[in-house]
């Protein structure tokens, strides 16, 4: 069984022979979505696609297929579970700038192959990934560089994306109920990092005044105002 082929000049290669097999070029197939394509339910929660990725030879499941992202990312846990080992990692030289500005160090890059497919046929090509040790509802993310390898078009409101290849045009569908999961396991990260002991400190305001509750030594004041005799 031959699983990949790889050519030195790619993009002077329109045509592929292995023992009789020929496989053409299918970049001119052209993809479409219809009413057929949409969700039962529709995607009335505007869901992110998210969906099962062969990945070395695992079934990595809530792997999202983000356009936005420059890169492809296995999140450290993800990619332990994989069996692989920091020690197949080549060293990262760079660090990356996050979507609010922060800077991560990735633990290093990786070159693993992934496949996608249905009934109509597959794909495979081999995706430089850079692996990040961080929490996230995902176990791992596709960015456009690997959606274009594949050809792959998305659409939001059909929760799916297309791609063609030689013995047709492949359908990845996202799975909303995973979508969901990953968007509450966000939000638990998001409580957990609140630290409950950070508040803002209370400012007086003028025509108020702070009156401590239950002695000096509490922390808890009122604002109450200025103008309020002992009696009241």
């Amino acid at each position: 069984m031959i699983n990949v082929i790889f050519s030195i000049y790619p993009a002077r290669r329109h045509e592929a022979k292995v023992g009789g097999i020929s496989e053409q070029h299918s970049s001119t197939i052209p993809l479409t979505f219809c009413q057929e394509d949409l969700p039962q339910q529709g995607n009335l929660q505007n869901d992110p696609i998210v969906v099962v990725a062969c990945i070395a030879d695992f079934d990595v499941r809530r792997v999202l297929l983000d356009s936005g992202s420059a890169i492809d990312i296995p999140f450290e846990y993800a990619f332990l579970q994989m069996g692989l080992k920091g020690t197949n990692l080549a060293r990262a030289r760079t660090t990356l700038l996050g979507f609010s500005g922060e800077r991560v160090r990735p633990l290093g890059f990786i070159t693993l192959p992934i496949s996608l497919g249905d009934d109509n046929g597959y794909a495979m090509n081999m995706v430089n990934f850079v692996v990040v040790r961080a929490k996230s509802g995902y176990n791992a993310i596709l960015g456009r560089t690997t959606l274009n390898s594949f050809g792959m078009v998305i659409s939001m409101p059909h929760l799916c994306a297309k791609f063609p290849t030689s013995s047709g045009i492949v359908t990845i569908r996202g799975d909303a109920r995973q979508a969901t999961r990953c968007f509450q396991v966000a939000t638990q990260l998001v409580v957990d990092q609140l630290d409950p002991r950070e508040s803002l400190p209370v400012v007086p305001q003028e025509g108020v005044i702070n009156v401590t509750l239950g002695g000096e030594d509490s922390s808890k004041l009122v604002n109450i105002s200025s103008s309020i005799n002992d009696e009241q």
